[in-house]
């Protein structure tokens, strides 16, 4: 007898339901993921996650496995895909990957991005169903004062940051990843802080960040002129240690080929975390 295998759309299941199997397949995960119906709602929103393309699998009855998808025809990612531990290495994931791609492809999807920790045994599997490593994501961290002179921050219209964003990927002045691309800035607007960075009257860049209970996180930020592009960003780390009173600061998932990058490096940040983006076309 065969098994009863079947493919749900997450739009037909509680919230609650789709947190708790994501919570309790990715806890044995190098990154745990630890969603509550909040956060999943804000990633929904500022991802791009469509729950109408986003599939759960079961077999004979029990919820196993997940793809959740983020969609931006021609593009996709897949924000998160687990399968539960004593159901691995049967198969069952690249059944529940090719039934996703089939649907991508009925939906003129022709590139398809995902995430994983470097050197995860994940790899292979990816590998083998035709993704290819396409570049390094760095996170990085600062944990000591930084001097430099200060910048002051006033509010920012996240559609101003969004035009900014948008010209420096299309100069090909940024190379963002999905977390930071343009459209991903501008609907994160209800979750972070959205400012313009001024010296002296003269604006001089942008940034989108937020806090946490261990101190500041950057999302992103891009100065007026590149050419000042780790000198912006050295002082836009000192501006939030010295307004919050805070030493410890990061930003994950920087492309390696990005200038924030470099911009990082030269702030004196250290990696403490390694993601290949990995592409399938």
């Amino acid at each position: 007898m065969g098994i009863d295998v079947e493919f749900k759309k997450m739009s037909n299941i509680p919230l609650g339901k789709i947190v708790n199997l994501v919570n309790s397949v990715f806890e044995d995960y190098l990154i745990p993921i630890k969603w509550d119906i909040l956060s999943f709602e804000l990633d929904m929103k500022e991802n791009s996650i469509s729950l109408e393309d986003s599939y759960l699998m079961s077999i004979e009855g029990e919820n196993i496995g997940f793809c959740i998808n983020a969609l931006r025809p021609p593009y996709a990612r897949i924000d998160a895909f687990g399968i539960k531990r004593r159901y691995r290495r049967k198969r069952l994931g690249e059944a529940l990957l090719n039934y996703v791609f089939d649907i991508f492809k009925w939906k003129g999807i022709e590139e398809i991005s995902l995430e994983v920790a470097e050197h995860d045994e994940a790899v292979i599997f990816y590998e083998k169903n035709n993704f290819r490593i396409e570049r390094s994501l760095i996170s990085y961290y600062i944990d000591e004062k930084i001097e430099a002179e200060p910048l002051v921050f006033t509010d920012a219209v996240v559609d101003e940051i969004y035009e900014e964003a948008v010209v420096n990927q299309k100069e090909k002045l940024r190379f963002p990843n999905w977390q930071r691309a343009p459209l991903t800035l501008k609907l994160s607007e209800d979750r972070y802080n959205h400012n313009f960075l001024k010296d002296g009257k003269r604006e001089v860049g942008y940034a989108v960040w937020g806090t946490n209970s261990e101190g500041a996180f950057i999302i992103d930020a891009a100065p007026k002129d590149f050419k000042n592009y780790n000198d912006f960003f050295k002082r836009l780390l000192g501006s939030i240690q010295s307004s919050l009173s805070i030493k410890k600061v990061i930003v994950m998932n920087v492309p390696e080929n990005d200038p924030l990058t470099d911009a990082a490096i030269a702030a004196g940040m250290k990696p403490f975390f390694k993601q290949w983006e990995m592409v399938r076309f």
